[in-house]
């Protein structure tokens, strides 16, 4: 592998990328901060509770893939009948491959039924809505324009760094 000159912009994009230090709630503390993260060592998923629900126990069940500062990308699954309260986030965007099962989704006003191999987009600020029609697994990305994904996420979950 080549290495990278000091102060090249290559070394200032990666630095945006290893940045993370501290802990990301539901990710395997040895992976946070690579460039690579290999197959996740979380065994299944973790339940969360959203800071805008937190009636929601379980609704979703989540194993964090990557962090940056910039974005959180995990891995989701939501058992059938599962339906999460209409809600929208202020600081991020979200773009999701739906990997199994169907769910019935709300973006702004139109409902779409999202099938295995399907991606969507709710972008910040847009009310949103997932209703499980089966056991389902989506892989989402949060992009955080503004940074501060670490933090935002931690304190979606529930977690106070």
């Amino acid at each position: 592998m080549t290495e990278l000159k000091k102060g090249s912009r290559q070394e200032e994009k990666l630095k945006i990328i290893s940045s993370v230090k501290g802990p990301v709630a539901y990710m395997m503390p040895d992976d946070i901060g690579k460039l690579v993260v290999r197959s996740s060592k979380i065994s299944g998923y973790l339940p969360i509770t959203p800071s805008y629900a937190a009636d929601e126990i379980g609704v979703d069940n989540v194993k964090v893939l990557m962090a940056t500062d910039n974005l959180i990308k995990f891995e989701s699954f939501r058992a059938k009948g599962a339906i999460d309260v209409a809600h929208s986030h202020p600081d991020h965007h979200s773009v999701a491959y739906q990997k199994q099962g169907r769910v019935k989704m709300q973006i702004g006003k139109e409902t779409f039924t999202v099938e295995e191999g399907d991606t969507y987009f709710h972008p910040m600020g847009i009310v949103h809505q997932h209703e499980a029609l089966e056991d389902s697994v989506r892989i989402e990305t949060k992009i955080f324009p503004n940074g501060g994904a670490v933090a935002a996420w931690n304190k979606l979950v529930g977690i106070d760094e």
